[in-house]
């Protein structure tokens, strides 16, 4: 029992070595939480800014795929005068090899707007506010710089007795009030408004854009990295910070919206929130340009992710059937004990005995004759300086006074014999050549 134990144990850590070092870890997705993708129906998705484009007979499509695949004929009709609505942060981050594509599709006529979620903060971007960033910097060339809180500040002359002693809603909040209102801040869904900076063909008949956000968020400025100028058409009420930018580049433009929310299925029917996505399409699109939306940043890629790849129930249930099936072989059908061997050794003798028993059954003891006979008679001709060719020397044993005449007629019956292929008692002329052998000697 206790050796089935130790061999559980080390299967158990062998599996979780592999895991540790092999395997990657990849996050399941949420599938409550709402996407900004085509196909999502939640108040995040974009289902409904798909079907109302759509019902409005304008090419739409759907980018499944990275940057570099902008330029494949299934995407758009023509090469330039296309809309790519994208948002961020990305669920499936942005590499460094699709700034050069993205850039060069912009370069050459198209118009990328990104919606991005600085201003507004939804559930499903609580995590991705640093790559939003990097993304924006390095492949957008955008810089995102984080502005101050604003403060209330009183200018009202106070008395010196208010003065040495302050209201009670002036003193610094305790934690509990701290705690209290990051509760609330976090528990409710927070509206803001965006108001036109002035006077712009993307802004007409747009009094307001709604938005929303489920979390807290900052206030941003962005300033461009590369030598492009950049306009602010619209802020943030009531602080008037500049939220919408738009910037030339090459023969396109890049439109970035300061908050992610405005054209999702929450939003897009609230304040003017569809007569500026119409504004962009008008002012933007080509009479025969696509309006493609970026799906494949938010996850709905159409070729191999692995993070998908391991993320799926049906790899993770085929894995636990096959490690079931380990541990039942392991601690199973393995031998845990070290079985003693019957083999032993044997002795000089018996490996002889064993030896002559082989040969025995295969060799016809007329043949086993005929080699003992000729082994003999090589030993006497080795001594008499003939040629060892196995020939008998009887003239020269009939010499010897050691051997008798009836040994010297009864190795000649059995060489007579064997010659001639007959059976031959092979104990029984073991022993005669050895009395012979020791009577020369």
């Amino acid at each position: 029992m206790k050796d089935r134990l130790l061999t559980l144990a080390l299967a158990v850590g062998a599996l979780a070595a592999c895991y540790l070092f092999l395997f990657p870890k990849p996050v399941a997705p949420n599938p409550a939480l709402s996407l900004p993708v085509t196909t999502d129906s939640g108040p995040h998705g974009y289902l409904a800014a798909w079907r109302w484009l759509k019902t409005s007979q304008l090419p739409v499509s759907v980018l499944r795929n990275r940057y570099d695949r902008l330029t494949d004929p299934g995407l758009a009709a023509r090469a330039s005068g296309n809309v790519l609505l994208s948002t961020m942060p990305y669920q499936l981050p942005a590499s460094s090899k699709e700034a050069a594509p993205l850039n060069a599709w912009i370069d050459r006529g198209n118009t990328l707007v990104v919606m991005a979620a600085l201003d507004d903060t939804p559930d499903w971007a609580a995590s991705g506010g640093k790559s939003m960033e990097d993304t924006l910097n390095r492949v957008m060339r955008l810089k995102l710089v984080a502005l101050p809180e604003p403060t209330a500040t009183a200018n009202a002359a106070r008395s010196p007795a208010a003065d040495a002693t302050p209201p009670k809603s002036a003193q610094a909040p305790t934690l509990r009030e701290r705690v209290l209102r990051l509760v609330e801040q976090t528990s409710a869904v927070k509206s803001l408004r965006l108001a036109p900076s002035g006077d712009h063909p993307l802004m007409n008949g747009v009094a307001s854009i709604a938005a929303y956000s489920e979390l807290p968020a900052d206030r941003w400025a962005a300033t461009p990295t590369d030598a492009g100028a950049l306009l602010g058409i619209a802020g943030l009420e009531p602080d008037g910070d500049a939220a919408i930018w738009l910037k030339r580049q090459g023969n396109g433009q890049l439109l970035v919206i300061g908050v992610a929310s405005a054209f999702s299925n929450r939003a897009i029917g609230e304040a003017d929130n569809a007569r500026f996505l119409a504004n962009i399409i008008a002012w933007c699109r080509a009479p025969d340009g696509t309006v493609i939306f970026d799906d494949a940043h938010q996850g709905a890629v159409g070729y191999y992710d692995p993070k998908a790849f391991f993320a799926d129930p049906r790899l993770h249930r085929t894995l636990a059937w096959i490690l079931a099936l380990w541990f039942v072989f392991v601690l199973g059908a393995q031998t845990l004990r070290v079985q003693d061997s019957r083999w032993r050794p044997v002795d000089v003798t018996a490996f002889v005995g064993a030896s002559g028993d082989f040969f025995a059954g295969l060799l016809a003891p007329s043949a086993a004759a005929d080699r003992l006979l000729s082994n003999f008679f090589n030993s006497l001709r080795r001594r008499l300086g003939l040629p060892e060719d196995g020939a008998p020397v009887w003239e020269w044993l009939a010499a010897q006074a050691g051997i008798s005449a009836h040994e010297l007629a009864e190795s000649r019956r059995q060489h007579t014999k064997a010659a001639a292929g007959q059976r031959v008692d092979l104990v029984r002329l073991q022993n005669l050549l050895s009395r012979m052998q020791g009577a020369i000697q």
